[in-house]
């Protein structure tokens, strides 16, 4: 045999203070209950000005896009439809 029977001991050991340092699951939520009221969000105060020049941006924001979702469409459907007409025209 070797002089390997101390070993388990030395590791047991280590656990054991490892286990000592570790936190309870009470401990740990207190921790993050006080941490989650800490954080307080502030914003902004608006004027009525300001509200609609934010709503009329996402307003026109949202048309632009809209316009292009269409654009993308229709240019789908014509590459779609020229495909279908190239395979009908060259199979027959």
């Amino acid at each position: 045999m070797g002089g390997y029977g101390g070993q388990p001991m030395k590791v047991i050991k280590a656990n054991r203070a490892l286990l000592r340092k570790s936190r309870s699951f009470r401990e740990l939520s207190k921790d993050y209950l006080d941490y989650s009221q800490e954080t307080k969000l502030h914003f902004k105060k608006l004027t009525d000005v300001e509200y609609k020049i934010i709503r009329d941006k996402i307003k026109a924001q949202a048309k632009k896009d809209s316009l292009q979702e269409i654009g993308i469409y229709i240019i789908s459907i014509a590459i779609v439809l020229g495909a279908f007409y190239a395979i009908y025209k060259y199979a027959s």
